[in-house]
């Protein structure tokens, strides 16, 4: 089954080649058929640019240019119309989602799972980088989502989901509330959750 991952970007221009360096060895390693796909929202640090300069290293990879700053839900949505992967994977650009995690979650989603999440509140999982206060944000926001889904982590921004459970979905792209939308506007009946460490970025 191929995976299209896709990965928003703002001001990303320090972080992409050392992410693009990280994917391409666990593609390699593990020998998954892929794609990626990035959509720019008109970055000013020049992100497009280097994904353009990137394109002739990398042969799989597909670029979007947005006119501006829209939003990463409908940059997520943007980029799965254009992806032609079985399996539909989302994460960050600023190398806070770990890579070798990518491999676990594709072999789930192969294996059965819906919708695989990478999860910070599940047992093993953490985050790294983040004061107090913005821990109790997150968890906050997280605890409100989770009295609509039976998800530790359904604000998460790394996920697989299979590409036939949001064909002919009515998806609502605002905000950064992607993985909560499709949670509830898909019909996934088998959700795994698997513990990741969360990094906080350290430029862009």
């Amino acid at each position: 089954m191929k995976l299209s991952l896709v990965i928003p970007t703002y001001n990303e221009k320090e972080n992409i080649p050392k992410l693009l360096y990280k994917i391409r060895k666990e593609f390699k390693g593990n020998k998954i058929d892929a794609e990626i796909v990035f959509v720019d929202d008109n970055s000013p640090d020049g992100t497009g640019k280097i994904l353009e300069e990137l394109k002739t290293e990398y042969k799989n990879l597909k670029i979007i240019h947005r006119r501006g700053k829209l939003g990463l839900s409908s940059a997520v949505m943007e980029g799965f119309q254009i992806a032609t992967g079985d399996i539909f994977g989302v994460m960050d650009a600023d190398l806070s989602h770990p890579t070798e995690k990518i491999f676990e979650m594709y072999q789930m989603v192969i294996s059965g799972a819906d919708l695989v999440i990478g999860s910070r509140y599940v047992e093993g999982g953490r985050i790294e980088g983040w004061n107090f206060y913005r821990k109790i944000l997150s968890k906050g926001a997280t605890l409100l989502a989770r009295v609509f889904v039976n998800v530790k982590d359904p604000m998460s921004g790394f996920f697989m989901i299979k590409k036939e459970l949001i064909a002919d979905k009515e998806i609502n792209p605002k905000g950064f509330k992607i993985l909560l939308e499709l949670l509830i506007k898909t019909n996934c009946k088998n959700v795994v959750e698997i513990p990741i460490t969360f990094t906080n970025r350290t430029a862009g």
